[in-house]
């Protein structure tokens, strides 16, 4: 039977700007067939100044969810109408949730690294992990990891105030005390990584187009250190390769992509995900990025 649309197909939107490179909508379509729901992704460009009449619209349309990516993540939850204790706890959301004409906002980036650093195998409980950049993934990450026992966090961020406003935080809403401020320099970089468990990319810089660019010089990688690089596209970024050549453990950002549309099916559509459902979308999404 085809999979069409009719007058009674729902719709899950992702929003940003741009948002004309995510995969979101080609994983998690493949994922609403298999399901065989009546739902469909779309995407949709929204500049910042238009964010609040779109969610207004999406809301008055009766759209199941809104998921939502750079740059809107921290004004989306200033929009909606309630939170969850994580997404407040933190300060943006990035998926919103319609629930009887009243948008829940949800931070689920957090979630989706947690599962994909244990997937890997590496658990940061006890551990001294290094974050480079303190956006709204950077933030999620940070957040997370004081949460599932890191031992130490240091935050680098080319604006250093940023990098102080998080740790702040850190320290105020969860009482975590080890956590250290750089600048995003290749000097900071060497003389700290030298004694990091891990090491999480939380830019864009590697990312198509500019595939050359890396966020860490190759020479403060060492073998002890695993890496975790949140960009998916190159899926094998210059810094994966550079680690991968030093003898580095290495993570690619697709596991995270794929497990924010995996909670994002279960809060909008109220199922549970199965792993098979999840090894369906990881599938579609290398094969995506292996065809350009």
């Amino acid at each position: 039977m085809p999979w069409d649309i009719d007058a009674r197909t729902r719709l899950i939107a992702l929003i940003g700007d741009p948002v004309e490179h995510s995969l979101t909508p080609r994983i998690q379509n493949a994922a609403l067939q298999r399901l065989n729901a009546n739902v469909r992704n779309l995407a949709f460009r929204v500049a910042a100044h238009h964010l609040r009449a779109a969610l207004k619209g999406f809301k008055a349309i009766g759209v199941l969810g809104v998921m939502v990516t750079i740059p809107h993540k921290e004004s989306a939850l200033r929009l909606a109408d309630d939170a969850d204790a994580f997404a407040r706890l933190m300060g943006s959301a990035n998926l919103l949730v319609l629930r009887e004409g009243r948008f829940i906002a949800y931070s689920t980036d957090g979630y989706a690294a947690s599962r994909s650093l244990k997937e890997a195998g590496f658990d940061p409980k006890g551990k001294r992990i290094a974050v480079v950049g303190t956006g709204g993934a950077g933030r999620a990450l940070a957040f997370q990891l004081a949460m599932d026992g890191a031992a130490e966090l240091c935050l680098f961020n080319r604006t250093v105030d940023k990098a102080y406003r998080l740790a702040g935080e850190l320290r105020r809403k969860l009482h975590f005390r080890t956590v250290q401020v750089f600048p995003h320099d290749a000097d900071a970089l060497r003389e700290q990584l030298r004694r990091c468990d891990l090491l999480i990319n939380a830019t864009a810089v590697g990312m198509h187009p500019r595939e050359d660019a890396t966020p860490v010089p190759a020479d403060a990688l060492h073998r002890r250190l695993a890496v975790f690089d949140i960009v998916y596209n190159p899926v094998r970024t210059r810094l994966l390769q550079e680690a991968q050549r030093k003898g580095c453990r290495t993570i690619d950002g697709v596991p995270m992509l794929v497990y924010t549309n995996e909670k994002a099916l279960e809060l909008c559509l109220g199922v549970a995900v199965t792993a098979e459902l999840v090894a369906l979308m990881k599938r579609v999404c290398y094969a995506a990025l292996r065809s350009g």
